[in-house]
């Protein structure tokens, strides 16, 4: 349609117009062709441009989605450097605090099953459990108040604050099996003895929950 429509208004009409004004066909004929020629090398130079950049703008915008796939590619990467950086100063984090209280808590481990080699002791005792109680309250406080770095993905974050959850709950255990350690240690209770066990294993099974879902998002991260 529009290939006729530039026939039209390009070449008809002004040949029409053409041989109405010339009296003489010889001379509208020259003056025709000359016309045809001249129009006809006027549409084909603007096809030639048009054509010229279209390819041009073609070139343009594959060049601009070939940097928007580098760049978002080089975003990925240093994403993905950047949240395992991330990761490991907060295992680093979580080890320091979790120091706090982890050396007075092995100190009072043997008390509980082998009470009658301290017994000459018991008041060094108590203060190991006291003390080992006290540290292992100062990490449930600052585990409970920690801030998790924020990662590239929300979902990422949500894994760290749930991590931190778990060490928590894991010293919350601990407290209470060095509560029932003094138990034992005081009032000669060896039935909390049970307990301490089934605490110890809660947890260490809530401590390994932790290094699980830490290497889970670290392969995530690496693989994504």
């Amino acid at each position: 349609m529009r290939w006729i429509l530039v026939f039209i208004f390009l070449y008809l009409i002004p040949l029409i117009v053409l041989f109405k004004n010339y009296k003489k066909f010889s001379r509208a004929c020259i003056y025709g062709c000359t016309y045809v020629v001249l129009a006809t090398t006027i549409v084909i130079s603007n096809m030639y441009i048009s054509g010229l950049k279209q390819i041009e703008n073609d070139s343009n915008h594959s060049m601009v989605m070939n940097y928007r796939e580098l760049y978002t590619s080089s975003l990925d990467i240093n994403h993905t450097e950047e949240d395992l950086s991330k990761i490991k100063q907060y295992r680093t984090n979580i080890r320091d605090i979790e120091d706090i209280a982890l050396e007075p808590i092995k100190e009072c481990s043997t008390y509980a099953t082998d009470i009658k080699t301290y017994l000459g002791d018991l008041d060094k005792v108590k203060k190991d459990i006291e003390k080992a109680k006290y540290m292992c309250e100062r990490v449930i406080e600052i585990y409970d108040e920690m801030e998790v770095p924020e990662l590239s993905q929300p979902e990422y974050t949500q894994v760290l604050k749930d991590c931190t959850v778990c060490m928590k709950e894991a010293y919350e255990i601990k407290y209470k099996a060095l509560d029932e350690t003094y138990k034992v240690v005081n009032y000669k209770d060896t039935t909390c003895i049970v307990n301490i066990q089934k605490y110890i294993k809660q947890s260490d099974q809530k401590i390994n929950d932790f290094k699980k879902e830490i290497s889970e998002l670290e392969n995530e991260i690496k693989n994504k």
